[in-house]
């Protein structure tokens, strides 16, 4: 009688975890169906976000720690007439390499800080896409890395304006590849932005050389 009740106290026990194994498994199971459907939804909310916080320091970047030290005069070479009336105008590409290595190693260097660090939070409510939902729930933290270096060049356009005048625009392209980071997921994200440098009417006759800085 004694090894019957032992018997039944070991099936009973195997009972027990073979439950529990079951309902683990499952509970393994569902967090996968729930992770494959909601992990694009956050991930595509990160890299949107990531988007916007890198522009906005890129251009932080640029404009207020390059540009506002930059001497614009400087970067114009004109030749005149007798008259005053401009013959010619170029670039003075040293001085726009200048402004250009500036703003490379400006804009790495802010990038930079974002490196092991949460960027910002994103409430797991967004995946219901819905406005009234979309803040509840835990938050998920999201990462920004750097991937790479910082891809810069600089961008010239000239168009006629008015009689005998011609607009100059000389504008930064800043490339740079993020990496946006969520649990269990990253993805590479790719940031472009272009951002003007000055803007000048030469008035006169229309220049008859323009330093080619187009890419």
């Amino acid at each position: 009688m004694k090894k019957i009740r032992i018997r039944k106290k070991i099936d009973k026990k195997n009972k027990y975890i073979l439950l529990f194994m079951i309902i683990f498994l499952f509970t393994i199971y569902l967090l996968f169906k729930i992770s494959n459907k909601t992990t694009p939804i956050l991930i595509e909310a990160a890299k949107k976000k990531s988007k916007t916080i890198s522009n906005n320091i890129i251009k932080e970047s640029v404009n207020d720690k390059v540009l506002k030290e930059m001497d614009k005069e400087e970067i114009f070479i004109e030749k005149r007439d007798n008259n005053g009336n401009v013959i010619t105008t170029d670039f003075n590409s040293v001085i726009l390499n200048q402004i250009l290595n500036k703003i490379t190693e400006s804009v790495e260097k802010d990038l930079k800080e974002l490196d092991n660090k949460v960027s910002y939070r994103i409430p797991i409510g967004i995946i219901f896409n819905n406005s009234l939902l979309a803040n509840l729930g835990p938050k998920i933290p999201v990462k920004i890395n750097l991937d790479g270096d910082v891809i810069s060049s600089l961008k010239t356009e000239v168009k006629d304006y008015g009689i005998n005048n011609a607009l100059i625009k000389i504008s930064v392209n800043i490339k740079v590849y993020m990496n946006v980071i969520i649990p269990f997921k990253t993805e590479e994200l790719l940031i472009e932005t272009n951002i003007p440098i000055i803007m000048r009417i030469v008035e006169g006759e229309i220049p008859s050389y323009y330093y080619p800085m187009s890419n």
